[in-house]
């Protein structure tokens, strides 16, 4: 049971990898030698988390919720559970486990799948930019790190307190959550669904929702309580009897959004990373 646990731990962050990224450009920055290039990109962070409830492998995909009805799962299967939520802890190259319950799922060809999880990410960072500028709760220069805090990305509304930086190398990274209640730019209608298709040139893709605590989807950005994420992988996951282990491979190298506020105060947020498996 425990390789099973890395397969369906996979699964959930392939679930979480292109949401996080929809109110985000999502080219990746520009580093040379180390130094990055601030541009409205995308690079690594030192840490990512994000809170994970449950987890599902489906054989089609599941009916969306409406903002009256939960998401239908009747072709699904439930492989993971905790209700308090799990934090999974990513780093580049890294395996990952959850604390929760675990079921192995029945024999089967899995072509979509289905996650809840908290609409909070954490991100800790620092490093060098190409450039001077001022972080976001003060200090000024080419070394620049995340502070400790949190903050919302809404319709109206975004965070300003997600950075700081200084003229030498004597920061200390702080984790930042960054909290969504919105898909897209501030200045948009409140948008609580997104999707993207071809992802990477695939024929993945996911359908992002923003729910309230009926697991409903949202009606304004005051509603929204979890994020929930439908899947259609690239490539069936089949699961057999002799299935019993995985080998993994975690990409955070674009896991967070590095962009200037238009008035060179460095906005750090939550960015798309992949994970990229194979089950044995």
């Amino acid at each position: 049971m425990k390789n099973f646990k890395y397969l369906f731990l996979v699964l959930c962050t392939i679930f979480v990898l292109e949401m996080i990224s929809f109110n985000k450009a999502e080219a990746a920055c520009t580093i040379t030698s180390g130094v990055v290039t601030v541009n409205g990109c995308n690079s690594k962070p030192d840490l990512y988390e994000i809170v994970i409830y449950k987890l599902y492998l489906c054989t089609s995909i599941p009916t969306k919720p409406t903002t009256s009805s939960t998401v239908v799962l009747t072709p699904c299967s439930q492989i993971f559970n905790n209700a308090s939520g799990a934090t999974a802890s990513v780093t580049q190259g890294s395996d990952i486990d959850l604390d929760g319950i675990y079921t192995r799922p029945p024999n089967g060809t899995y072509t979509h799948g289905y996650a809840y999880m908290d609409n909070t990410f954490g991100i800790t960072w620092s490093g060098q930019i190409a450039s001077s500028m001022t972080g976001m709760t003060g200090g000024t220069g080419v070394y620049c790190a995340s502070k400790a805090g949190s903050g919302t990305h809404a319709k109206g509304s975004d965070h300003s307190n997600s950075s700081v930086c200084s003229s030498t190398d004597n920061l200390t990274a702080g984790k930042f959550v960054e909290t969504m209640e919105h898909f897209g730019p501030i200045n948009r209608a409140f948008t609580s669904e997104h999707t993207v298709t071809t992802i990477n040139g695939t024929t993945a893709g996911i359908i992002g929702l923003l729910v309230d605590t009926n697991e409903h989807k949202a009606l304004d950005k005051d509603e929204v309580d979890k994020l929930e994420g439908l899947v259609t992988f690239a490539n069936p996951v089949v699961i057999t009897t002799e299935t019993t282990s995985l080998s993994m491979r975690f990409n955070v190298g674009e896991g967070m959004h590095l962009s200037d506020d238009g008035s060179s105060n460095l906005q750090l947020g939550s960015g798309p990373f992949q994970a990229i498996m194979t089950a044995n």
